[in-house]
């Protein structure tokens, strides 16, 4: 009965109609499951807790705010470039994770007008309140801003065709928390879009920890469920990796 068992197994192997299904079965038994883990020691630009074997970098405070806004960073960072690679359209909702400063969350603002929405989400309050006056100085209703905790952005659910983190995932305290929190509020079908410093890239000015491999993007991306769709590697310092956040089943 054994043998027979093994047999039927091969032979649905080898079928040609079950390749694909077999692949998928292949891809998601690779998925893991990312856990925390307090470290005694680490890396003094991170905090002591790794999060899927990776370490999370200490957040970048407000008081690097001017670094975020420095003239060369158009040119250092192509940012013109990188809000074109969004793709970004007309009455979107979208949500600018870690915004900082809002200097990207305005160039958003202007793909999505007339009728789109972009809201600046930051955890440090001296951030938010920079977004706050940033608010009151376009006078856009398209522009809103929210402050977010350590484990959710605070959005409202399934309303957003975007959301966007500009160098910011990596210094989440609670990833996995904030990744499910995030995708709660994205609509079905739409894209959850990380922009990282390449890491092991002796090109890229960036400390370590603040750099992710594309590996270990897709690793926690996809540990929480949503699905690698592309990386685009064409900006000087940063990989754009992109996902979809599937129908709830």
């Amino acid at each position: 009965m054994r043998l027979i068992l093994q047999l039927f197994l091969l032979t649905m192997l080898l079928w040609p109609g079950t390749q694909q299904a077999n692949e998928s079965v292949v891809a998601s038994s690779a998925i893991i499951r990312c856990d925390y883990e307090a470290l005694q020691l680490g890396h003094p630009d991170g905090i002591s807790k790794s999060y899927c074997g990776r370490q999370i970098a200490r957040v970048m405070g407000w008081q690097g705010a001017p670094w975020l806004d420095r003239p060369e960073r158009i040119n250092e960072e192509r940012t013109d470039q990188l809000i074109s690679l969004l793709d970004l359209k007309p009455g979107m909702l979208v949500a600018d994770i870690g915004a900082g400063t809002g200097r990207l969350s305005v160039q958003m603002l202007d793909r999505v007008r007339p009728d789109g929405q972009v809201w600046a989400v930051d955890v440090q309050p001296e951030m938010v309140t920079k977004l706050q006056a940033l608010a009151k100085k376009t006078a856009e209703s398209g522009f809103r801003v929210v402050q977010s905790s350590k484990i959710s952005p605070n959005l409202p659910f399934g309303v957003f065709d975007r959301a966007v983190m500009v160098d910011a995932y990596h210094e989440f305290e609670y990833p996995r928390e904030m990744l499910e929190a995030l995708k709660r509020a994205i609509k079905p079908g739409g894209l959850i879009v990380f922009v990282e410093y390449r890491a092991n890239d002796p090109l890229v000015p960036i400390r370590a920890l603040h750099t992710m491999t594309l590996s270990q993007i897709r690793k926690e991306a996809e540990s929480v469920g949503l699905v690698f769709e592309r990386v685009l590697n064409v900006l000087p310092w940063q990989n754009v990796v992109i996902f979809r956040v599937n129908s709830p089943r």
